[in-house]
């Protein structure tokens, strides 16, 4: 039993544009914005973009100035001339291969030929071409439709982008039988062919298909019968609370795609559910306990507490239980916190963890405030200016938190800084679990800073990993990552970098003297975190606990380790 998943589900090339284009428009502020009717065919994303302030706009007449998007199938040219003289500024979001087919189907036209269009006469898209293609313009449904065609003098043959390729070749097989003269083209993009190519490879692998998509989206319903036409049971979803777990349970092995425009924190949660329904990840008590306690943050608390044991064997700090508590404390109420605050300004949830912290929002929210008092009731007990410093960092944390607690739209404060969040967090970890001890306790030795640095950039490293996976997501919902403003490229050399970086400084520190031998071992953490980057890459749409498993497992192991061979040498701290 078990879920494949096609590499090739989600968003097109086309759809990436458009949403990033949207995304780039946004940080103009050249409001309001619309599109003109919907941008693509899929109620998440729509509910996204309006999160942000777009809208969708059916007469853009009424729109007195701003930005108008067109969308990603097509706009007549009779709308485009209407559109031309408003006061709008119009940034045309038309998918570039949909774009190729209308310039095609108006030079056709302007040739003589009799343009006849393969696709769903209803379709946006389609309209579009008809328009281009001028008034002598057929549109069919099938081969089944070429029989009924007037006598075309010079017929010319193109398709909908996202037609059936099978239903393509027919089509086009009968209209050569019936106009042996007749010209065509094949204008179904590349990613629709790819993706209808690996279902039909795929279908014999399986018991049933999965497709996750807008009921309105024409390259979905292509897929869900594909795999009907393949004998396959097939079920289209548009979010996983449209699965049924009677149907699906009886089936052993499920192919799960998507259409074009389906997002991917859909087909992530779709999976999730799929695999909970076959119980591949199980569903007793003790599992769900732990996925819990993962969305709950809980794992926070060891793995800052066992970096901060390892800490302390840096800086020969002997008492050391008591600072790393007052600091595991801190560092775990601040993330839950966060990800409270954040569960609710994201709309909607993309992910099961935000969905489980809106739902005990009030609970977490107590819990981070005792959290907090805690580290700050433990800090008296340590020497100056051990408490000083902590209420800086809760100042600082709540100067960062505020414009979500105002939830303003898009937060401002210390939250429009790029990339704020993983470098504010990046910086606490190093601040609280070097930084503080070592001045406290011993002044800041070269053995200090590194140490300080180290936690830094793998910390840094194990944000950009997670923000990584899911980029286009974060960037829709209005979410903070160095990846939404550096972009991929630049991000995936930047985790790199952090990796190699901090392997660098533990070689130097260990090699000079300035770290003893044991620390060596926290090279596990920046390894972990280097596999975890690439086994993350060869899974389509990894699971939050997959995700969250080799972010902060790496941390773990960097603690851990060290502090595992110490004991096991007989050395003490």
């Amino acid at each position: 039993m078990g879920v494949i998943t096609a590499r090739t589900a989600g968003f097109c090339w086309g759809v990436r544009r458009a949403v990033d284009m949207v995304l780039a428009a946004l940080r103009e502020g050249d409001e309001p914005y619309a599109v003109y009717g919907e941008l693509v065919h899929n109620p998440q994303v729509l509910e996204a973009l309006a999160g942000r302030g777009v809208g969708i706009c059916g007469d853009p007449a009424s729109m007195e100035g701003g930005t108008l998007f067109l969308r990603t199938h097509g706009t007549t040219l009779e709308k485009m001339r209407e559109l031309s003289g408003l006061p709008l500024k119009i940034r045309d979001l038309t998918c570039p291969r949909v774009g190729r087919v209308l310039s095609l189907a108006g030079k056709k036209a302007a040739e003589g030929y009799d343009v006849v269009i393969l696709g769903d006469p209803g379709h946006q898209e389609v309209k579009c071409i008809v328009s281009y293609g001028g008034p002598g313009a057929v549109v069919v449904r099938g081969p089944e439709d070429v029989e009924r065609l007037d006598d075309l003098k010079k017929p010319f043959l193109l398709s909908q982008t996202t037609q059936n390729t099978e239903v393509w070749e027919e089509t086009r097989r009968r209209m050569v039988r019936r106009f042996p003269g007749l010209k065509w083209s094949r204008t179904i993009c590349g990613s629709t062919d790819r993706r209808q190519e690996e279902l039909r490879k795929l279908c014999g692998r399986v018991d049933c298909v999965v497709v996750v998509g807008g009921k309105n989206s024409a390259n979905t319903a292509r897929l869900v019968e594909i795999a009907r036409e393949e004998g396959l049971p097939a079920f289209h979803v548009e979010t996983h609370e449209d699965m049924d777990p009677d149907k699906l349970g009886k089936y052993g092995e499920i192919l799960l795609t998507a259409g074009a425009s389906t997002p991917s924190w859909s087909i992530r949660k779709v999976r999730e559910r799929l695999l909970e329904i076959q119980g591949s990840l199980g569903t007793g008590r003790a599992r769900r306990f732990l996925g819990n306690c993962v969305f709950g943050n809980f794992h926070v608390l060891p793995v800052a507490f066992v970096l901060a044991a390892a800490g302390a064997c840096v800086m020969k700090i002997e008492e050391w239980f008591m600072p790393a508590l007052a600091s595991s404390l801190f560092l775990f109420a601040a993330h839950l916190l966060n990800s409270v605050l954040e569960s609710g300004y994201s709309h909607p949830s993309r992910l099961g963890r935000q969905e489980f912290l809106r739902r005990h929002r009030t609970l977490f929210t107590l819990l981070a405030v005792a959290a907090f008092a805690g580290s700050l009731a433990v800090s008296f007990f340590l020497p100056m200016p051990w408490p000083v410093l902590l209420v800086m960092m809760l100042l600082v944390f709540l100067l960062y938190s505020l414009p979500l607690v105002r939830n303003g739209n898009p937060p401002g404060g210390l939250r429009n800084l790029p990339g704020s969040r993983d470098l504010i967090f990046a910086g606490a970890w190093s601040f609280l679990l070097a930084i503080v001890p070592g001045f406290v306790y011993g002044g800041f030795e070269s053995g200090t800073v590194l140490w300080a640095a180290m936690l830094f950039f793998l910390f840094l490293g194990r944000g950009l990993l997670a923000d990584l996976v899911d980029l286009r997501g974060d960037a829709l919902m209005g979410m903070d990552t160095i990846p939404i403003h550096a972009g991929r490229e630049r991000s995936v050399m930047f985790f790199w970098g952090c990796v190699v970086v901090t392997l660098l400084l533990l070689a130097f520190g260990v090699l000079s003297g300035e770290l003893e031998a044991s620390m060596s071992w926290f090279a596990a953490g920046p390894l972990a975190l280097a596999a975890g980057y690439v086994l993350l890459g060869l899974v389509p749409f990894p699971s939050e606990q997959a995700k969250r498993a080799a972010a902060d497992g790496s941390l773990l192991l960097a603690g851990l380790l060290p502090v595992l061979a110490r004991s096991l040498g007989g050395i003490r701290c």
